[in-house]
């Protein structure tokens, strides 16, 4: 099986939108100072990352990195090494834009996710967060990784 990854442009988007709806949709940084690629299978995303810059809260608001705001793989697809290959694509781009540190944050709930992160490198600190978009409060993970640059 042969997986194609590419810089999510209009059309992937509209592929990824169609597939895994609008949430995901919007969470696809295009802007300047993001990064975002899928994993496509005959032509069709099975999975995709996005990124962009984000600044450290106060007294460090001057720091910025790079902050993975969505990561996704088909359930099919899942243990092949795509999230770590398109989190490397990632890993990549934030070293290369001179960021010093690159995270995330995963819900308690992802749990083939939590032993990849630290299997890939990254440090994981216990963490609560309120959902917006839901309304309530969610069990998870902060994740970070130091980037060499």
């Amino acid at each position: 099986m042969e997986i194609l990854y590419k810089e999510i442009d209009s059309v992937i988007l509209e592929k990824i939108a169609v597939k895994y709806g609008e949430m995901a949709k919007n969470h696809i940084h295009s802007e300047n100072g993001s990064y975002s690629a899928a994993a496509l299978h005959d032509d069709i995303p099975i999975g995709f990352i996005s990124a962009y810059t984000l600044a450290l809260a106060p007294p460090l608001s001057d720091v910025r990195d790079a902050y993975i705001d969505i990561i996704e793989v088909d359930e099919q697809y899942r243990r092949q090494g795509i999230a770590s290959e398109l989190i490397s694509l990632t890993e990549a781009w934030a070293g290369a834009s001179g960021f010093p540190q690159i995270r995330a944050w995963s819900s308690q709930d992802k749990t083939e996710a939590i032993p990849m992160w630290r299997r890939l490198g990254y440090c994981l600190c216990p963490a609560k967060i309120w959902v917006e978009w839901c309304k309530e409060v969610v069990d998870g993970y902060y994740v970070a990784k130091k980037l060499n640059n």
